[in-house]
Formats: C-alpha cells, structure tokens, sequence
C-alpha cells in the first residue's frame, strides 16, 4: 500500500520519500544527537575527569644511582664508592587533597556548562520550529486565498466576456488575484528559508522537505514559576555558581601552594676500606624541604583571589539580567495571551463574518465589487494577523519557559 501510494504521488509531481513528518521532540531529540557543538562540549567533560583523575595520583619515586672516587688507574669492583637512592616526595601538607577539589570543582563547571548548551540548543530549535511552522501556515493561509481568489477571477472573467460587468471591474479583480499570487510566493520563500534555519538547528544536512505537525494553537495555559524557583532551576545560574565554587578551590589550593615541599631519599652505599680487599654496606637518608622565604605563591594566590571576586560579580550580574528577562518574558506571555483571546480571536470571527455576508449580497447584486475586495481583504488580514498572533504566543510561551529553565 506504501509503494502504490507514492507511486501515485509521483504520478502526480510529487515525491512521498523526500518529504518528512516532523514533530517538535523529534527536532530536539535529532539536534541533541546530531549537534557537533553540543558533542564537543560532552569532549570537555571528558577531558575534565581524566584531569581529576590525573590530580589525584601520587607522585612518581626517583631512583638515582651514583659512584664516586672515580680515578685513573682504580679496580672498578675494588677502588669505587657505589651508592643507589630512592627519592620519594611526600605530599602531607593538604596540596594533593587540594588538587583533587579543584579537578572535581573543573569537572563539576564543564558538565554545567554542558548542560547550558544543552539548553541552549534546545530553546533554538524550539525558536526555529515555531518560527518554520508559523511561516507554513502563513504561506498556506496566502496560498489557499490566491487558490480561492482565482474562482472569483474566473468567475469575473466569463461575466467580463459575456459583457455583464465592465472592464474596469475586471482588471480591479484580476490585480487583486495577482497580489495575492505575489504574497503568496513571497511566503513561500520565507517558509523555505526558515525550514532551513529550523534544519541548521537540528543538525541535519540533508535538508529535506518537512511537514511540521505540532499543533499551532496550545493544548493548555502555561502556570508561571515563582522567581526563587526560577533562580534554581536556571542553567546559567548554575555555571555560574560551579563557576565561583571553581575559583573559590583555586583559591585554596594556591594558598596551600605556598607550603614547603617534603622530599624523602633513602638509599644504599657501598665503601672500600683503604688497605682491604673488601667494603661495608651503610644506609642513608634525608629529608628535603624547601625554604618559602622569597617564593610564597603570592602572585598566584592575589589572581586566585581576583577570580573569586569576579567570579562573585559574574553571578550577581547573571542573576540580575535572569531576573529582569523573566519579567519581561512573563509580561510578553501575559499580553500574547489577551490579545489573542480578546482581540484576535473575536477579529478573526468578524472578518470572516463580514467576508461571508459580502460575498452573498455580491452574488445577490446588493453590493458592489469594491465592497466584496474589501471585505475579502479584510478577511485575509485578520486571518494571517490571528496566524502571526498565535506564533507570537507560541513563542512567548517558549520564552518564559527558557526564562523559568524549563529543559524540554
């Protein structure tokens, strides 16, 4: 049944296999799967672990192996000092535990600032889904008008012809068909360029026809979040604080930084008593540390320091602008939402009413032709208004959702 159906559409111009159903979760879902951007960001978290990893190794033992009284015309095995060491530094002062919270403090920043661009990719495609499918229906609007309107010039054409109406009223009608030809191509233009953008989004470089099948009008109101909540759940917000928890370990670990070093070396040495034919076995050992009396880390430590106060600022900043596009997000929605319900809505209605009315009286001869493209006119504006109307509501919805971090 599939293969004689699309044999039928290609008998008819059209082809069944390039064109592609397409519901707004499997936008997101495609885009999330396919996005390169997105797969490089999941490259920084990886590469932030194996740093953790790497951080909390310990440092590698030094063997050194030394001879001394080398001289001309000594017995190797006899004449020669023969010493073998261990080095081993220690980490007891806290700069290993240091290192590890700042590695794990990376990984947490890289796997949030994966998940902003998670988010990020998300609300595009949703803004390039809703902005597609309102151009669509838009373009079908005009295109099903000028379909229509075609009747009229047909119908007008064969009074023209019998000598029923003058030709001044034919060419009026006629002009009329052809401007809304023009708008309807033009549409059409703008359809298949924001098809591509929506295609860009998802990832897909194919760019096959689409059928956008999400419905236009909304199946419920949107409950808006309290502020607190908004704060909590926004990815931003969180960056930001993993962020400022990253500058605030750096901090840490540069302060610990400025400890001394502890080297530990035990070894083995082998002497040749003069006179002898053999030597005695003796240890060593020693301590190292180092001395922090021109070198206490301070530059290091006074940027570590700056970074917070930055880092600090940063998240005041985020939460202010955070605040303020909320507001804004939710008065948009508010506004979309009446002036859909109390004005195009109701506009839609009576231009469809009035469009009705006139089109009847002109076929009765009780109005003249200026009247009925007037009407018609009026019909078609409010028609593609209520269209744009309801785009824009979708995507205020869309916009206050991203302001409340709602993920999907």
């Amino acid at each position: 049944m599939i293969h004689a159906a699309c044999a039928f559409a290609l008998l008819n111009g059209a082809s069944c296999w390039a064109q592609r159903r397409l519901s707004l979760k499997e936008a997101i879902d495609q885009a999330l799967q396919s996005r390169a951007s997105l797969k490089a960001q999941a490259e920084q978290v990886l590469a932030a672990e194996g740093l953790k990893r790497q951080a909390g190794l310990i440092a590698n033992p030094e063997f050194q192996f030394q001879n001394e009284n080398l001289r001309p015309g000594q017995t190797y095995s006899r004449d020669v000092d023969t010493l073998a060491m261990i080095n081993q530094p220690l980490d007891v002062l806290g700069k290993r535990r240091q290192r590890i919270t700042l590695a794990g403090e990376r990984v947490n920043r890289a796997r949030a600032d994966y998940e902003l661009a998670r988010w990020q990719v998300i609300q595009e495609v949703k803004n390039a889904y809703w902005a597609a499918l309102g151009s669509e229906r838009i373009r079908n609007v005009l295109k099903t008008s000028a379909d229509n309107f075609q009747r009229i010039v047909q119908y007008h054409s064969a009074q023209f012809s019998a000598g029923a109406i003058a030709e001044q009223d034919f060419l009026r009608v006629r002009l009329e068909g052809e401007r809304l030809q023009i708008s309807a191509d033009l549409a059409g233009i703008d359809a298949n360029r924001l098809r591509l953008d929506l295609l860009r989004a998802m990832g897909d470089s194919s760019f096959p026809e689409l059928i956008l099948t999400e419905p236009l009008v909304p199946q419920s109101e949107v409950e808006p979040l309290g502020i607190d909540e908004v704060l909590n759940r926004r990815m931003e917000i969180k960056a930001a604080r993993t962020a400022l928890e990253e500058a605030k370990a750096n901090a840490r670990l540069q302060d610990v930084l400025a400890r001394p070093d502890l080297n530990v070396t035990y070894g083995y040495k082998r002497t040749e008593l003069p006179d002898t034919t053999f030597g005695v076995n003796t240890a060593i050992a020693s301590v190292r540390i180092t001395l922090p009396t021109t070198d206490r880390n301070q530059g290091n430590r006074s940027a570590a320091q700056a970074e917070v106060r930055r880092q600090e600022q940063i998240l005041a900043a985020t939460e202010t602008e955070i605040r303020a596009e909320y507001q804004s997000a939710l008065q948009e929605y508010q506004a979309r939402h009446t002036e859909l319900l109390n004005e195009l809505g109701p506009l839609r209605e009576h231009a469809a009413e009035i469009a009705s009315i006139a089109s009847a009286a002109y076929a009765e001869g009780g109005t003249d032709l200026l009247r009925l493209l007037d009407a018609e006119r009026s019909r078609l504006d409010a028609e593609l208004a209520w269209t744009r109307g309801m785009v824009d509501y979708r995507q205020s919805i869309d916009r206050l959702e991203a302001a409340e971090g709602v993920i999907q």
